[in-house]
């Protein structure tokens, strides 16, 4: 068994408005690198109307330009917000773009949480997890060619599938999600599931618990392991003085944003959870916090090339199969294919190797 999780890439760019002119060039250059150099997959989200995450509302239109650029690695969407979304529309857009990848498809399904999304579909908001997993198998009897009888623009009643058929047979599934309800329900379901350091709150035991639930849910109903994905804010620096001089600023800028799509759902939702009213030293407090805990905590994937070598090595032994490396929180290009080049290095090796110039971070 390979001594480390798979390798991904993941993308979930912090400011849309960063910058002015080629946004999405540290998306396409980085695919292509992770196309040439074995890593497994490239993952678009969906997040609607926020600065935070606004480069990526569509994974459907990101997926097809990964799909015409690259050759090999898989393209998934991290996530579809199913809920918002027609599934004739999902299963049709996907499966164009299953022929333009050659059968390189993968979808992780989410059900959404942020209130104000739900312009798009506000009807569907106080059911979204139901809706999701409803709309999930209308897209898995689409892919397989069967039709839906639906009413057309003058109410009658006419069958209707997807066109063109996918490549795939089977479309590969995951559930995004931090519940025990989604790690049982993946499980049962036969799906493979999309979770993430900070749902977890960065505690490796919350994890292996959780982990726990779904393998023995996917064993009891379909007698195998199943498959977990895990977002972690990633950058495999040349020194601890690069942490200091570049993560650590560039995560408290995106953190910082964060906060304020948080507090947008809160004020949409006319929900209290303690973000609305954050003063300035709350706010620094808050961010510094969660800044030590993403390059500290149990689930960090940041840190020196020993620190992160070793951390995969773990975060295999605990169960994560897959780690998705959310690259894009405020780091430049020229960096960030510097982290590529040395993550890439543990793909070539699958062992844990100790660099002599490389020293462990402690911050």
């Amino acid at each position: 068994m390979s001594k480390i999780p798979e390798l991904s890439l993941f993308f979930f760019s912090a400011d849309a408005t960063e910058r002015q002119n080629n946004k999405y060039e540290m998306l396409l250059e980085t695919a292509k690198f992770a196309d040439a150099h074995g890593f497994t997959s490239v993952w678009t989200p969906e997040r609607h109307f926020q600065r935070f995450g606004g480069l990526y509302g569509s994974p459907s239109v990101t997926g097809a330009a990964l799909a015409v650029t690259t050759k090999r690695i898989s393209i998934r969407a991290g996530s579809v917000v199913l809920p918002l979304q027609n599934p004739l529309r999902v299963a049709e857009e996907w499966a164009m773009i299953d022929n333009l990848s050659n059968g390189r498809v993968a979808i992780s399904f989410a059900p959404g949480w942020h209130v104000n999304d739900f312009v798009l579909s506000p009807d569907t908001y106080q059911h979204r997890h139901d809706d999701m997993y409803e709309k999930i198998a209308i897209i898995q009897k689409l892919w397989r060619g069967e039709k839906l009888v639906l009413p057309n623009g003058a109410g009658t009643e006419i069958e209707v599938g997807i066109l063109p058929l996918p490549i795939q047979k089977k479309l590969p599934i995951w559930v995004t999600g931090k519940s025990d309800d989604m790690f049982f329900t993946a499980g049962k379901l036969g799906f493979n599931v999309l979770t993430a350091n900070f749902a977890l709150k960065n505690d490796l035991n919350e994890f292996v618990r959780r982990s726990q639930i779904y393998r023995e849910s996917i064993e009891m109903h379909h007698g195998r392991r199943g498959h977990i994905t895990m977002m972690l804010h990633t950058f495999v620096a040349e020194s601890a003085e690069a942490i200091e001089r570049l993560a650590k600023p560039a995560l408290a800028e995106y953190i910082n944003v964060n906060i304020g799509m948080q507090q947008d759902h809160d004020a949409g939702g006319k929900e209290e959870r303690g973000f609305t009213h954050l003063n300035d030293r709350e706010r620094e407090i808050l961010i510094r916090t969660q800044v030590n805990k993403d390059i500290r905590g149990q689930l960090s994937f940041i840190g020196t090339f020993d620190h992160c070598a070793r951390q995969a090595e773990r975060l295999r032994e605990n169960g994560v199969d897959e780690i998705a490396c959310l690259i894009d929180f405020g780091i430049d290009l020229d960096e960030i294919m510097s982290s590529l080049g040395r993550m890439s290095l543990l793909l070539e090796t699958d062992q844990v190797v100790a660099t002599p110039a490389a020293a462990e971070y402690h911050g």
